[in-house]
């Protein structure tokens, strides 16, 4: 272990507390019960040392859940790329236009057009430049009849598009909307139902139109994007005319979103990600059998966890006092090159040896520092140095360890954002429409046997006495 003498205020607790701390621990243990304690000797301050380490061991594991919850997400998902660490990537929005209310079409009236629009939200992953290839197509299968939607649902679809639209995605636009022409057989069908008055109920209307799917062309390699579900401009629009006297006056009938769900998929058979099993439970892969990395993916459930193994060994240091500890992450230099951009924020959470999350209230527990404060990471981008990395107080882990009796403590899992249950209304399914449900943002991270680029070091800080 390296050990480097090390006096900063800014990392520690002060020493003048552990120094005391430490002395009449050492000086109260030769008491009996009677005796009498005239003073305490002013301790030798020569006689402490802190101490810095940065050499523990650091054990990785990349862990895949069985599924992600995606249903009622506020963003829809949609589009294709070949990531390379985690291959194959496809994100396709299901979703139901419902009927609101009678278009109330005048007898008179011409048909003009049908449209879906559809607002960005902003988001977006990989490579926006490229022209994608989307394409609507009718569901054959009303998806209201299942209760809840994973990353690997699906819903029967015909194979015949409705309408299609090639173009260089925007997403970051906060007022145009993407506007695909649909079906003018649909659309007529609509039209002259509703002005024989016989669209006036939502039974009705899903007869006509169960629902659809946008999804990309299974050539594209460009990006995946983010759309607005439930916003009032995510809309079917029926277009009409009325030719009057006094010129042409224009109508407009719509169909808003009330039920949706993301289909994500990876395929990772040509990655290191090959062996990651995906079962009924999570599942792990040691970073030693990934090529000396760790994974994190949003959308696809894949997180990483990591275990201090080595610490519990200060245990048995004499007179030693632990002060703070730090997990320094530095992903991988080149799986941060454009288009895949890195979290803003990591989120960390206490799982068992099972790789299950341990809960308060039905939700996850975050890792608290020594303060009862939630942890997380943020991404630090220091120029000066050329150095790009998160750092994580695991104080409080590192005292958890230290004063368990087990030899199974509990270790750490890192996910792209927090899991509160949709602001905290589903406890069964905390990472219901959270940021690690409804993107494809992720991070590489290389262990400490990493061939080029090791990206994990534990930081201890602790006070030791040299005993006489």
């Amino acid at each position: 272990m390296k050990l480097i003498r090390y006096f900063s205020k800014r990392v520690f607790t002060p020493v003048s507390t552990v120094f005391a701390g430490l002395y009449l621990c050492i000086s109260m243990s030769g008491c009996q019960w009677g005796d009498e304690v005239v003073a305490l000797k002013q301790q030798n301050p020569d006689d402490f040392m802190v101490l810095f380490s940065d050499t523990s061991l650091v054990k990785l594991t990349t862990v895949a859940m069985d599924s992600v919850m995606t249903g009622s997400s506020s963003r829809m998902l949609v589009g294709r790329y070949v990531d390379p660490y985690f291959g194959k990537m496809q994100a396709a929005a299901f979703f139901q236009p419902a009927f609101v209310s009678a278009l109330g079409i005048p007898d008179l009236a011409v048909y003009d057009s049908l449209v879906f629009k559809v607002p960005y939200d902003k988001y977006y992953y990989g490579d926006t430049t490229k022209v994608s290839n989307f394409s609507l197509y009718p569901l054959t299968q009303d998806i209201t009849l299942t209760s809840s939607f994973s990353n690997f649902s699906t819903t029967p679809f015909d194979a015949t598009p409705l309408g299609k639209k090639s173009f260089a995605p925007t997403p970051t636009s906060v007022t145009q909307a993407v506007r695909f022409k649909l079906s003018d057989v649909l659309g007529k069908k609509i039209f002259d139902l509703s002005v024989a008055n016989l669209l006036t109920s939502n039974e009705q209307w899903l007869e006509v139109l169960k629902g659809l799917v946008l999804m990309s062309d299974a050539k594209d390699n460009g990006s995946v994007v983010g759309f607005q579900s439930f916003s009032d401009s995510t809309v079917i629009e029926l277009h009409y005319h009325t030719e009057q006297q006094d010129g042409v006056t224009r109508g407009v009938g719509t169909f808003k979103v009330q039920a949706e769900y993301n289909q994500i998929l990876g395929d990772r058979s040509a990655t290191n990600l090959a062996k990651l099993p995906l079962l009924n439970s999570r599942n792990s892969l040691p970073s030693e059998q990934s090529g000396n990395q760790g994974y994190i993916q949003g959308g696809t459930g894949i997180m990483l966890r990591a275990d201090f193994p080595t610490v519990r060994n200060l245990k048995y240091v004499q007179y030693s006092v632990p002060n703070r500890a730090f997990l320094r992450v530095t992903p991988l230099q080149r799986s941060m090159e454009y288009p895949y951009a890195p979290p803003q924020t990591l989120h960390v959470f206490l799982v068992d040896k099972f790789n299950q999350f341990y809960r308060s209230g039905g939700f996850p527990i975050g890792l608290s520092d020594l303060a009862s404060k939630v942890v997380t990471g943020t991404f630090i981008n220091d120029m000066i140095n050329n150095k790009q990395y998160y750092l994580f107080d695991v104080s409080g882990q590192f005292t958890t360890i230290l004063a368990s009796a087990s030899e199974e403590t509990n270790g750490l899992m890192f996910v792209t954002s927090a899991l509160n249950g949709d602001q905290g209304r589903s406890s069964s399914f905390p990472e219901l429409n959270s940021e690690f449900s409804k993107g494809l943002t992720r991070l590489v991270v290389g262990d400490q046997l990493h061939p080029s680029e090791p990206g994990v070091k534990l930081e201890l800080y602790y006070t030791t006495y040299k005993a006489p």
